[in-house]
């Protein structure tokens, strides 16, 4: 803050008129100018964060001056003479520090670099959790088509037709089937770990410890298929 009041100094000695031009993105100089000196002011006088928020994201130093600032890829002019700057050869920066850049270690991502495979190797409790959640999507689509299908007036000439041939019917049967009664006890199985108690790091009872929560992903998914396979040959 200290190293602030010359700045301070020179803000209240700014000209209160200035011309009133008023360039492409519609807000004169004077304009710009006043929303400067009430941000910078701020540094005196403290006011809430909402306000200060606000203020900030309006002036010539705001959030859009940080926008597209960064990303994931080094320029090749970094370190390097050119238009902007005269390098960084006097700090000992070797020829090759652009390739030596590229074999630094990644942050762990879902994928991997390429992007198509996975960096981790997800645990029968994730992959789960995910299921619920696919499940959840698929039963709002299929319910929606089903719903357009009866308003078409179509959906009983469609199940009719499936039902007449086993190879088709028995395994469709079943996918919808294991998407409902997974989904459904996927949720009974939120409500058991909602309910139960959660305990600290200490306890070891608690339904969401890991090796509990693999046992529970077991029962899960072996409970949808069989029920589902009953379904099926009905």
């Amino acid at each position: 803050i200290t190293s602030c009041k010359p700045i301070l100094s020179d803000v209240a000695l700014l000209p209160s008129k200035l011309p009133s031009e008023v360039p492409a993105d519609g807000l004169s100089v004077s304009t710009k100018m006043n929303q400067t000196k009430n941000a910078l002011a701020l540094l005196r006088n403290p006011c809430p964060k909402g306000v200060l928020q606000q203020l900030l994201a309006s002036t010539s130093f705001g959030s859009q001056q940080f926008r597209h600032i960064g990303g994931d890829k080094i320029p090749e002019y970094w370190g390097k003479p050119s238009a902007y700057t005269e390098g960084t050869d006097f700090l000992g920066t070797p020829k090759n520090h652009l390739d030596l850049i590229k074999k630094r270690p990644l942050s762990p991502d879902v994928l991997e670099i390429d992007n198509k495979s996975l960096h981790y190797k997800f645990p029968l409790g994730a992959l789960s959790s995910i299921a619920n959640r696919v499940t959840g999507v698929a039963m709002s689509v299929g319910f929606a088509g089903a719903g357009i299908l009866a308003l078409r007036g179509s959906l009983d000439g469609v199940v009719t037709s499936l039902a007449g041939n086993f190879v088709i019917a028995f395994p469709l049967k079943f996918l919808v089937s294991y998407v409902i009664i997974y989904h459904y006890l996927g949720g009974l199985r939120h409500f058991v770990w909602d309910l139960h108690k959660i305990g600290n790091n200490a306890d070891r009872t608690s339904l969401l410890e890991v090796p509990k929560v693999e046992i529970s992903s077991k029962t899960l998914l072996g409970a949808s298929a069989v029920i589902s396979f009953i379904c099926a040959l009905l």
